[in-house]
């Protein structure tokens, strides 16, 4: 569900005066286009012709994330930076190519990155405890599928790759000699540079003896690696964390037989329940594994299966 955004607009004291004005498309030496503190200067009102040009109206999701309407592609997309102070208007942009600049363009990582933290020859915790647990032939086939990283303070590097193979983000976790995360890490690459991530193992989509593989969505991206190992037949993916299945990273999923494994809560399950009427809406053929299976947040505590996720099921012998 959308919820429009209210958004209070305020003068500016500064005059811009360098700029063309989207109204009289004229330069605004006289000061007379005054701009909206915190949004683009391509907004503001016009005391020559008395017209207000305002930002599009904003909306969001249950989750936080706001969307715009786009009139070129007739649909939501999202809403992600404004514009900075050294933005300025072109006499021949319309408004809705000026709307189009609100969202600012994706980075990519130079996929060399990504070959240097692969080819570490000091492994992390991660990969040293799968070759452990797994043996090397397993681990080295998910090492490559996934390009699992090493990162100089033997950091565990998951990478973001998009379907067109072009490197998105990327996070680096931390783990104990057993396989079990630590509290730390860190993100190397912001959203407010440019940077974005997609689905953990997007880039797996289209390789030729996947296309008819259904998609396996866990919150994890240790456990989409470890369960690749299991269960071959299947793709798997991870969305990284509790509320970070977007919209575009759904967009993706659009022809796909997609299974959704949230971790065991009651409140991953309602977050990742209330997301199927977004796969439904993009006649996406999905279905929930609800491991939990009813259980309340205490009767899982007293089991020991709070916040356990399906790795947490393959590492041991107990019944959930």
């Amino acid at each position: 569900m959308l919820e429009k955004i209210d958004v209070v607009l305020t003068f500016d004291t500064k005059r811009h005066r360098n700029i063309i004005t989207p109204c009289c498309k004229s330069l605004n030496r006289d000061g007379k286009f005054v701009t909206y503190k915190e949004l683009s200067l391509n907004y503001g009102y016009c005391h020559s012709c008395g017209k207000a040009t305002l930002p599009p109206t904003r909306y969001r999701d249950d989750y936080g994330n706001e969307f715009i309407w786009n009139d070129i592609t007739k649909k939501m997309e999202p809403f992600v930076v404004h514009l900075n102070d050294n933005d300025v208007i072109r006499p021949n942009d319309s408004v809705n190519e000026i709307c189009n600049t609100l969202v600012r363009e994706k980075k990519f990582i130079d996929f060399e990155s990504v070959r240097l933290c692969v080819n570490n020859t000091n492994e992390n915790n991660l990969l040293i405890y799968l070759r452990t647990k797994y043996g090397d032939i397993k681990t080295d086939i998910v090492k490559r599928m996934y390009y699992i990283g090493t990162s100089r303070d033997l950091g565990t590097v998951f990478w973001s790759i998009n379907r067109a193979k072009k490197v998105q983000k990327a996070k680096v976790s931390y783990y104990k000699p057993n396989g079990r995360r630590t509290n730390r890490f860190k993100v190397p690459y912001k959203n407010e540079d440019g940077y974005y991530s997609c689905l953990f193992g997007e880039h797996l989509l289209d390789v030729i003896e996947n296309k008819e593989k259904a998609v396996m969505l866990v919150e994890s991206e240790k456990t989409a690696i470890v369960c690749a190992m299991h269960y071959p037949e299947y793709i798997w993916l991870a969305y990284g964390g509790i509320t970070a299945l977007t919209n575009e990273k759904i967009q993706v999923l659009i022809g796909r037989k997609v299974i959704l494994i949230p971790d065991m809560s009651e409140k991953a399950v309602a977050i990742m329940t209330k997301k199927i009427s977004e796969f439904e809406e993009r006649q996406i053929d999905v279905k929930i594994w609800d491991l939990t299976y009813g259980k309340t947040d205490n009767e899982l505590m007293e089991s020991g299966w709070y916040n356990s996720d399906l790795e947490d099921v393959l590492r041991t012998d107990k019944t959930i």
